[in-house]
């Protein structure tokens, strides 16, 4: 797996501002920037969840119905993954956010999270009674060998070195524990489509890698994990393609959950579009979500 230092390749395009560069060794897509000069604690303060003019969700932490929804979706997508995922012991949640899928995740493990942001970090503690450290995964420095499952939901894209996360991981699971990453698919039917103006993965500078298949699976290799499974999903192709619209017809992001303040042509061409994608993933790895399942390796 070779390094994301941009080592003189020419950018695909520019994305807000940002130069987007493909590997010339791997098909990884990074940020061109040095992430090195980004502030994260600034990028996820408290606008990025309640919407301010740095935010990325209209009000994250005020559509808690919805959110709790999402996150018990979460969970039965997790629970039901193959190859079978623990159902019970301990589970960490890394990048847990506000801490929505970690309370669903408290019904079955014994669950806590690790959080960069202050501002989400504090509110999943103080407002949602959460197990939450506030900082990198590396500078939680808990237990080895301690976590059943340790889940990432959207959260490698956001990292500058994605074979130390995971390696962190490998460090914190049990022997013969999992590790589950779910992140957006480069290779998905929507990328194609849509180009540039894939909404779902495009996000620079909060986005700063996009993996398909094959680099998930080298970067997972490098961490010393053993990949059980690797296989994508059209779950949020019906979203992406609605919130894609949406954006180009108001140029700003919509309230969760985006379809329902959709038209009802819209809403049809979103559904055409995820049955589409349903049936291509039957075939093709082109599902809008790019699911990893990596196990420790038994003592």
């Amino acid at each position: 797996m070779c390094g994301t230092a941009a080592g003189g390749a020419p950018p695909l395009f520019h994305k807000d501002g940002h130069a987007l560069v493909q590997c010339a060794n791997c098909t990884l897509l990074y940020v061109g920037a040095d992430p090195a000069g980004i502030d994260f604690d600034a990028l996820y303060g408290q606008a990025y969840y309640t919407g301010g003019s740095a935010a990325v969700f209209a009000d994250y932490v005020g559509q808690q119905a919805a959110r709790r929804a999402h996150a018990r979706r979460k969970l039965a997508v997790l629970r039901h993954l193959p190859p079978r995922i623990p159902r019970h012991g301990r589970l960490l949640d890394v990048g847990c956010a506000a801490g929505f899928f970690l309370v669903e995740a408290a019904r079955h493990y014994d669950a806590q999270g690790v959080e960069l942001s202050t501002w989400s970090s504090a509110f999943a503690r103080e407002r949602l009674q959460l197990k939450v450290f506030t900082g990198t995964l590396q500078q939680a420095q808990l237990p080895s060998a301690h976590f059943n499952v340790i889940t990432l939901w959207d959260v490698i894209e956001h990292v500058p070195d994605p074979i130390a996360l995971l390696a962190a991981c490998r460090r914190m699971l049990r022997p013969g524990g999992r590790v589950v990453v779910v992140t957006p698919n480069m290779a998905s039917l929507g990328r194609r489509v849509l180009g540039t103006k894939w909404y779902l993965g495009w996000g620079p500078p909060w986005h700063l890698l996009l993996f398909d298949p094959t680099t998930i699976r080298a970067v997972a290799t490098h961490a010393g994990l053993r990949v059980a499974a690797i296989h994508t999903s059209a779950r949020k192709a019906r979203l992406g393609w609605t919130v894609n619209r949406l954006l180009k017809q108001h140029r700003s992001i919509p309230d969760f959950p985006a379809q329902h303040r959709s038209s009802w042509p819209l809403r049809l061409e979103a559904v055409l579009f995820q049955a589409l994608e349903t049936l291509a993933v039957a075939l093709w790895p082109v599902g809008e979500e790019l699911v990893l399942v990596a196990q420790k390796e038994p003592a």
